[in-house]
């Protein structure tokens, strides 16, 4: 059954969701609740006033939708899948230019939900499907868009990923890829996975960084890789505008410093999505700190934790 709701602003959590409200849900004491990216640089603003679904402290009771819908703006679609339908709850984002459009990931449920949203949406453009990483958690959904009219799905592997975005060198060189009067700078940052990429918009100033960087466990499986990756992100972050700094998950209490117990269903008082360039230089600087050799324990910073597996 296709169970999605569409926020244009503010989206209320279902009867299923309990605890804070959704006014409020998330932020930090201090922290604006109106949230827009910067207007300076030329980029176009986008709103993250929204209450993300989070799950319910039982889920059999839970009545939210199995797909959340936020337009950050005309053309930035962020979706989130219900934590009581998988706990990894991962956002996807959907990119539209006056050509093409871009879906970054398709989630870690295989329904046609994400399918049925997405495609009338782009109304007939062409549609690249591609993902941060190949983990099933943003991949689960692929099978849902392959044979669809118009819509390319990027195999899950190192040379198709190159080849979508014209990444010379692997991961040194810097792909793009055009949807139309919106530039998408795409660079590889293996080390959570070794296929990961992240893309700056342009046009927005975002930064999506799947499970590179998000308000959570980031879980390293390659510590060499994951160091160099995150050291050339801060040097574009450095050099670019950024408005935010956008992962795939929520993982962190809105408590500095605690992250919610991995495989939660119910985040009743979770951490906004959104990171700032800031944070990409944080974690570089707190990488660069520790060293080449693999920590043997976490390091926990107020808006993320560093995981060495």
């Amino acid at each position: 059954m296709m169970r999605f709701a569409l926020a244009l602003a503010v989206v209320g959590c279902g009867s299923g969701s309990t605890g804070a409200g959704a006014s409020d849900a998330g932020h930090r004491d201090g922290d604006p609740i109106d949230i827009d990216g910067p207007r300076d640089g030329g980029l176009v603003p986008g709103n993250l006033t929204v209450a993300w679904i989070h799950g319910s402290a039982s889920c059999n009771q839970n009545a939210d939708p199995e797909l959340q819908m936020h337009a950050y703006n005309d053309t930035t679609i962020i979706f989130r899948q219900n934590k009581c339908d998988t706990f990894e709850a991962p956002f996807v984002y959907l990119l539209i230019g006056t050509t093409k459009a871009l879906l970054l990931d398709t989630g870690d449920l295989g329904t046609t939900t994400l399918r049925d949203a997405v495609l009338p949406i782009v109304a007939g453009k062409p549609l690249l499907v591609a993902h941060t990483h190949a983990h099933g958690d943003h991949t689960a959904g692929d099978a849902t868009f392959a044979n669809q009219p118009n819509v390319t799905v990027v195999a899950k592997n190192q040379q198709a990923i190159q080849d979508a975005f014209g990444i010379a060198t692997w991961p040194t060189s810097q792909g793009s890829y055009d949807l139309g009067d919106r530039v998408l700078d795409v660079l590889a940052i293996p080390g959570h996975e070794a296929q990961h990429i992240a893309i700056y918009d342009r046009q927005t100033g975002v930064v999506l960084t799947g499970d590179t960087l998000y308000p959570g466990l980031l879980f390293i499986n390659d510590w060499t890789a994951y160091r160099a990756s995150v050291s050339r992100l801060a040097d574009f972050v450095a050099v670019h505008t950024i408005s935010w700094v956008l992962g795939a998950h929520i993982e962190m209490t809105s408590t500095p410093k605690q992250n919610y117990p991995y495989g939660t269903t119910y985040q009743p008082a979770e951490h906004v999505l959104q990171l700032t360039a800031a944070h990409v230089a944080e974690l570089d600087s707190a990488l660069d700190a520790l060293g080449p050799d693999t920590p043997t324990s976490s390091i926990a910073h107020d808006d993320f934790v560093i995981d060495p597996q």
